[in-house]
């Protein structure tokens, strides 16, 4: 589907472009709305605010677009549809086209960040907020974030994963001594063939990205529509996957 232009901060004037941050925005919210949010909050200096802090920093705020969410029976800012606000595993198929559209973004702005580095991925941080890390997270799971190699951090908040439940599965399979370039492999192919989209990166290179990227996950106390267990099943699938968490 076509996608709304991104969101973009440009570095403070007088500095040079030196990191990229992609941050996907949660459901009902904007590429525009959650820069605000994020540049509003407070940073550890007192009266220092975020851009002046990282002024090297080019901001990508991806945006979703509408789409059609079934719990509020209407159009709404949305990566992808989902079934029940309460049960986020429920009629997952509805989740699927959101996906795939997704990955492909998040992978046609890495790549133009990357080219603009000067080809340094690992100067590209990814996140996502709710909903937005979800896209997020299986753009590193389809291999489609690391096309131009390994990121410098990602980073969850409020972070969910749909078809957690699938991914712990791919994994368990093979706990009885199968190398874990070929359990990053299942999950990758299993990933894109619930897609139906072909892979996008080799598991073995996968497997060393993901290893070496660092991974932060927060969850505020606040939050009721992503409940805390459903980071901590997340939790776990880095765990397998051996990520820096």
């Amino acid at each position: 589907m076509p996608y709304p232009s991104p969101y973009i901060v440009e570095p403070e004037t007088g500095y040079p472009h030196t990191h990229t941050v992609i941050l996907l925005h949660g459901r009902s919210s904007t590429a525009q709305e959650f820069a605000t949010d994020i540049f509003s909050l407070k940073t550890s200096t007192p009266d220092q605010k975020w851009r002046s802090t990282f002024p090297g920093i080019r901001w990508v705020f991806p945006d979703a677009g509408q789409r059609w969410c079934t719990p509020f029976k209407e159009e709404r800012s949305a990566w992808f549809d989902t079934y029940s606000l309460d049960d986020l595993s429920m009629r997952q198929d509805l989740q699927v086209s959101g996906l795939r559209d997704g990955i492909h973004l998040v992978k046609d702005i890495i790549e133009a960040e990357v080219e603009r580095l000067a080809g340094q991925a690992d100067r590209i941080i990814l996140g996502g907020f709710s909903q937005g890390s979800a896209i997020a997270l299986w753009s590193l799971f389809t291999g489609a974030a690391m096309t131009k190699g390994p990121l410098g951090a990602f980073v969850g908040l409020s972070a969910w994963m749909p078809f957690t439940k699938k991914a712990k599965e791919v994994f368990h399979a093979g706990e009885s001594g199968e190398a874990q370039a070929c359990q990053i492999h299942g999950l990758m192919d299993t990933f894109c063939e619930i897609l139906g989209i072909g892979p996008l990166a080799s598991a073995e290179a996968a497997q060393d990205k993901l290893r070496r990227m660092p991974v932060y996950l927060g969850h505020g106390t606040d939050v009721i529509k992503v409940l805390p267990a459903t980071l901590d099943s997340l939790t776990d699938v880095l765990f397998l996957s051996r990520t820096r968490l």
